[in-house]
Parts: structure tokens; C-alpha cells; sequence
């Protein structure tokens, strides 16, 4: 069995590239892969996203108002995952389509409409949405970022949990469906799996 964490920001177009990835991955993979989308909301992964889009990275207004939209579908994301990861997952997904509407808007209703297509209960999502946990269960994930080493996204971890050999491989800047399912083959066959420009994590 593996363990896959996938550290994202909620409004970059290429991690959600990333998210449909390791979905299909599911799929394709011989052995069941436990699943966990991260959400990474901080100034530097704003900047890298600003950077990559050509934005410009010095307005801080924009900047604050990118953050504030990431922000905001992270706290939805983190109110699903208490009715299940895998409906949270799809709700991720399905909230980030307003994105293509307007890379720097939220909308509160578009979010609803997606929690409703994914058979979420509505009032217990607002009501877990309302909770100061939630920013507490944001900050947790910031620090599993840290932890393992993860700056910028999409980044990947994959562990061989069946294995205690396993310590955990990381890979950096996510672009090819094919090195992420090579790497997650070659986990389950060898757990001491590893390369030089991949690097180990604990």
C-alpha cells in the first residue's frame, strides 16, 4: 500500500493538472493508495504562482486578494474532508472550475452548488466551515509542508506504507503523469527506491 500526499495550491491551474493526475493514478495502480490533497497557502507559493502566470508578483493587492481566494477554498475543502476525503477531494475539484470564470473571484454560492453536485450535506459544511478549527487544521497542514520539506507545488510524497524501509520520496515541482506513476511502481516494487534529484523524506 502507498501513501500519497499531494501539496497543492487550490488556485493553480497546474496542480489541479496534478489532482486529476493522481486521481487517475487510482485506477492504474495494482496496489491502493491512500490519498492526501494539501492544501499550501502561504505568501511563497503565492509569489511562485504569480510568477509562473506573469503576473505581476509586486502589487500587493492582487497578491492579498489571490491569497484570500486560496484561502477561502481551503477552508472548504478542509470543512468537506470531514465527511470524507474522497468527496472532499471531488468538492476541491469541482469548487476550483470558478476559477476558469474568474481566476480572482470567490464565490461562496458556485462553492454550495459544487458541495451539492458532490452529495455533501450542506448545513454541516457550514457549520464545520464556521469553526476556528478550521484555520487550526490549515495551519497543521503548513506545518506537514514544512516537515517534509515541501515549498512550492504541486509537490508530490510518496510513501511505501506496507514497508518500514520506506522513509518517503519527494518529488519536487510535479509535471509528468508518467514519473509520478514510474516512481510510485518502482516504490511498490523496491521501498529503499530512490534517485538523486528525488529527494528523501522522514
Amino acid at each position: 500500500m502507498l501513501e500519497l500526499f499531494l501539496f497543492v495550491n487550490p488556485i493553480n491551474r497546474r496542480c489541479r493538472e496534478a489532482e486529476a493526475a493522481v486521481n487517475r493514478l487510482l485506477t492504474e495502480l495494482p496496489a491502493k493508495v491512500a490519498v492526501h490533497f494539501v492544501p499550501v497557502v502561504t505568501i511563497q507559493v503565492i509569489d511562485q504562482y504569480m510568477r509562473e502566470t506573469g503576473m505581476n508578483h509586486r502589487n500587493l493587492a492582487l497578491r492579498n486578494q489571490l491569497f484570500d481566494v486560496a484561502y477561502q477554498l481551503s477552508l472548504d475543502y478542509k470543512a468537506a474532508q470531514f465527511q470524507g476525503n474522497k468527496k472532499a477531494r471531488t468538492f476541491l475539484m469541482a469548487s476550483q472550475e470558478m476559477l476558469d470564470v474568474d481566476p480572482h473571484a470567490y464565490s461562496p454560492g458556485f462553492a454550495q452548488a459544487a458541495a451539492a453536485r458532490c452529495g455533501l450535506n450542506l448545513a454541516t459544511l457550514a457549520a464545520d466551515r464556521a469553526h476556528e478549527a478550521m484555520h487550526q487544521c490549515l495551519a497543521s497542514d503548513h506545518a506537514t509542508a514544512q516537515e517534509m520539506g515541501v515549498w512550492a507545488t504541486p509537490t508530490a510524497v510518496v510513501f511505501n506504507a506496507g514497508s518500514m524501509r520506506s522513509s518517503g520520496l519527494r518529488l519536487d515541482a510535479l509535471s509528468s503523469y508518467q514519473a509520478l506513476q514510474a516512481t510510485c511502481r518502482q516504490l511498490l516494487l523496491d521501498p529503499a527506491y530512490g534517485h538523486p534529484r528525488r529527494e528523501r523524506v522522514r
